[in-house]
């Protein structure tokens, strides 16, 4: 298991992080610093507690699309709101899933135009999401600006129209035929649900088959029903209403209603309010009414209504003229059965006993897709403590969804810090975060165990998403690689992306390079034929890319040479300059790198393709496939990413396309030609067919035996 433990990269989610407190940064800020701005946290809807949802995290979104366009769209638009560090998101209601801008459309114009942050999603009349961003541009000298623009994606997150084209205008309008001219997703099919909508005296609610109510369920009390109805559109402030008090000058009944009969009878009153969701009231609107039980009642003579002059209020007098009930009414009735109806102002700070501000009070509930839509007003310290509009997001089974933030990605190095594996878990550690909105992480865990493999590699799902760094193909060559437990885990893995490949080089001994004559590639072949079985090559244990070059060197070009199995991944430039071993070795630049800068190995040609030619110090080396003799020949160590078993192919596709975006990076190209590495970035597909290459390579490399010479004492 020690090349596995030497090659081995390993990332995968791990528990929930807490969401940022911080305000978000203002597009002042972005203006001063546009690097100020990552991209905001990403997140799914998940279930929440039945008994007790956390309302404020239920009801966390203003919809950025009509109201009316909710049944007939399978995305909703859910904005969390212009201060918001969560990110906007469109909510597939028939697949369950959010979706946000993809990775790869976090730049565009090769990277010309950087999308720094999501403002706000919405969706017009064809069903189409417009996305509004904030953008940096970074010219060609290196300046930045900044601005705002619209643009379109398609239902994978990718841009069908750009915010901006990139000469910098801006794209065709959003409203016109032109910009609406790209394929979506379809209206939703209607899917059957065991639940459905009902109102009770004017409130709407969820009740499933046996008639059980899905929290918050409609009020039995009538005044209260009345009241929640007045909170679904604020009452503007100096509002009036009736009520009903007793012969005390006590609210019996709260100054809720817009009309209100006389006590019908002692400790008794009917009362309606509007029975339909829609808010805007006329004669049509159809009432709910219910009778109603009062406390207190007629004791003894009734005082009579009496406006004050001086005020103009009313209140009510006794039979001396006395007041009994100071005047402070705007209208008031005769006592009936020891109540009468009076108007006053309307209490803004009323509460129904027992009443808690974080429930939402419903307007609407609405099918959409395999979803429902709750419209409510909700009054919580995410509103600032006002009544606003809010929406929640109701799954199939009733339960309220809320807005969590995706798991951390971990990446796990199987070897202590400091070799090439922790170098590149740090620089995806270092970038994807403003990628992909989530916390990275490094962990070294240099002593994982079968049953560590086990679990990384075949458990998870999306949950647990695992990326290892493996040679390939994954599992060996037979006859080559030891079949080890661990090789059959490997297969079981998904492809996700090529991370990195570094080429080997063929170096030689200066002095011997001198003595025999060898200053390049062809003087190399023609000595090996001139001189069969002469020359002799160090390369590292079998299995590893040293012995793969030494295979296929052998095998295209036809010479006899001898191969030196040193052990490990490769060779040490001693072997050759101080134990003199062999003349020659295949090692990648950071083994001969020193040796060469001190004249005491001299680069022949690289393993890598023609088209990646590797510099060094300002020199640049040649290839070995340039030459005709061995046309086709490379050998790289690969970086390749890789999935559980049970991971979803979305969500390998998504970090795929963050790990591209970070390897474009011009930063990260510097570092990795600075290191003689070959960017990757490729789709899975792609590295599967990498895979099934490398091993037409190996079959080449061992179509012609070498002998092996032993390692000098």
């Amino acid at each position: 298991m020690k090349r596995l433990h030497l090659f081995a990269v390993l990332l995968w989610f791990g528990a929930v992080f807490p969401p940022a407190q911080a305000a978000a940064p203002s597009y002042d800020d972005l203006r001063a610093d546009p690097d100020a701005l990552p991209m905001q946290p990403v997140w799914q809807l998940r279930p929440v507690d039945p008994d007790a949802p956390p309302w404020e995290d239920v009801f966390a979104f203003t919809l950025g699309m009509a109201p009316e366009l909710v049944a007939r769209s399978r995305w909703l638009s859910l904005n969390p709101g212009d201060s918001a560090e969560r990110s906007p998101a469109l909510f597939d209601t028939l697949e369950g899933r959010a979706l946000f801008l993809a990775p790869a459309a976090r730049s565009f114009c090769d990277g010309r135009w950087r999308v720094v942050r999501l403002e706000r999603i919405g969706i017009n009349a064809a069903l189409q999401p417009e996305l509004k961003v904030w953008l940096v541009e970074r010219g060609p000298d290196g300046a930045q600006r900044t601005t705002q623009a619209y643009g379109r994606v398609d239902a994978q997150g990718r841009w069908a129209v750009p915010p901006k084209t990139c000469a910098g205008e801006d794209t065709v309008s959003t409203d016109s035929p032109a910009a609406l001219s790209y394929p979506m997703a379809g209206e939703p099919a209607p899917a059957a649900s065991g639940l459905q909508v009902e109102t009770v005296i004017g409130q709407p609610g969820l009740r499933d088959a046996q008639g059980r109510w899905r929290a918050p369920a409609p009020v039995r009390d009538i005044a209260t029903a009345q009241w929640m109805r007045g909170r679904q559109a604020p009452v503007p402030a100096g509002s009036t209403a009736l009520g009903l008090i007793d012969a005390q000058g006590r609210t019996v009944i709260p100054f809720l209603f817009s009309e209100l009969p006389d006590a019908a009878g002692p400790r008794r009153i009917r009362l309606c309010t509007a029975a339909g969701q829609d808010r805007r009231l006329s004669a049509d609107t159809p009432r709910a009414c219910r009778w109603q039980r009062l406390r207190g009642g007629a004791t003894g003579t009734s005082p009579r209504p009496v406006q004050d002059p001086d005020s103009g209020r009313w209140g009510y007098q006794d039979a001396s003229g006395r007041w009994a009930i100071a005047p402070q009414f705007q209208q008031a009735r005769a006592f009936r059965h020891g109540y009468a109806v009076v108007s006053g102002p309307y209490p803004q700070q009323w509460r129904p006993p027992g009443w808690q501000d974080s429930r939402p009070i419903l307007r609407s509930i609405q099918r959409s897709g395999r979803h429902w839509v709750a419209e409510a007003m909700v009054r919580n310290a995410s509103t600032g403590g006002q009544w606003a509009l809010r929406y929640g997001v109701l799954n199939d089974a009733g339960q309220w969804l809320a807005p969590m933030p995706e798991y951390v990605f971990h990446i796990a190095v199987l070897v202590p810090p400091g070799g090439r594996s922790g170098y590149y878990a740090e620089l995806l550690a270092q970038h994807l975060p403003k990628l992909l909105g989530r916390e990275v992480q490094v962990d070294y865990v240099p002593q994982a165990t079968q049953d560590d493999y086990r679990r990384l590699m075949t458990q998870g799902g999306t949950a647990t998403m695992l990326l290892a760094a493996l040679r390939l193909p994954r599992g060996g060559i037979a006859g080559v690689h030891k079949g080890l437990a661990v090789d059959e885990l490997m297969h079981a893995l998904r492809p996700v992306a090529l991370l990195a490949s570094q080429p080997q080089v063929l170096a030689i001994d200066s002095a011997q390079a001198d003595a025999l004559g060898i200053a390049d590639i062809d003087d190399l072949l023609a000595y090996a034929r001139a001189h069969p079985g002469a020359l002799r090559i160090a390369t590292g244990d079998d299995g590893w890319t040293g012995h793969l070059a030494f295979g296929q060197f052998r095998a295209l070009s036809g010479v006899d040479v001898q191969r030196v199995v040193v052990a490990g991944m490769y060779p040490d430039s001693d072997v050759i300059t101080k134990q003199h071993a062999a003349q020659l070795l295949f090692a990648p630049v950071n083994g001969v790198a020193t040796a060469v800068r001190r004249g005491q190995l001299r680069v022949l040609g690289t393993a890598a393709e023609p088209a990646h030619p590797q510099r060094f110090d300002g020199a640049v080396w040649p290839t070995l496939a340039s030459n005709p003799a061995l046309a086709g020949f490379t050998a790289y160590d690969r970086f390749s990413l890789w999935a559980p078993e049970n991971s979803q192919a979305a969500s390998n596709r998504t970090l795929q396309e963050a790990v591209a975006q970070v390897l474009a990076l011009p930063s990260v190209q510097k570092q990795l030609q600075d290191l003689q590495v070959v960017a990757g970035g490729s789709t899975p597909e792609q590295l599967l067919t990498l895979e099934d290459e490398e091993r037409r390579r190996w079959e080449r490399a061992l179509s012609a035996p070498a002998p092996v010479a032993p390692p000098s004492p």
